[in-house]
């Protein structure tokens, strides 16, 4: 029995959570298009794949808590928090982040065919951590 739209989008959701890329795969149509809180558009469910591991690396613990949503017909609207970790240049910095986020989703048969988020993305980069001088011996 297929899947009512917001059952879907909870399931990719769950998988975003989850950092489960192959669950994410699953749930997302071969032609899926993604648009991030910049406005750039990846089309292609595989490309996206490689795109949510990257994000996954970069921004370690990510998550995403849905307060409120609304269906109509096969678009639903998601809105929430968003948040995570930084990291850079390998390492995981300390700190996190958070930012209110909403999604629009496009389902058709159980997959996600369209997946777009909207915040404010100043929590992209990482803050600047400050560098201390290294204080010099003063001898009397």
């Amino acid at each position: 029995m297929p899947r009512s739209p917001l059952e879907v989008t909870g399931a990719f959701v769950a998988a975003i959570n989850a950092m489960d890329l192959p669950a994410l795969r699953f749930l997302m149509t071969n032609d899926h298009v993604f648009t991030d809180a910049r406005g750039t558009v990846y089309a292609g469910a595989d490309k996206m794949i490689d795109g949510w591991q990257q994000f996954f690396y970069a921004y370690p613990k990510y998550w995403i808590s849905i307060d409120s949503n609304f269906q109509s017909g096969s678009r639903v609207a998601l809105f929430g928090t968003v948040g995570g970790k930084w990291r850079v240049n390998g390492t995981v910095v300390p700190g996190s982040w958070q930012a209110n986020a909403a999604f629009l989703a496009e389902v058709d048969r159980d997959r996600i065919r369209r997946w777009s988020i909207f915040c404010d993305t100043s929590w992209v980069s990482p803050p600047v951590q400050p560098e201390y001088p290294v204080p010099s011996i003063v001898e009397v």
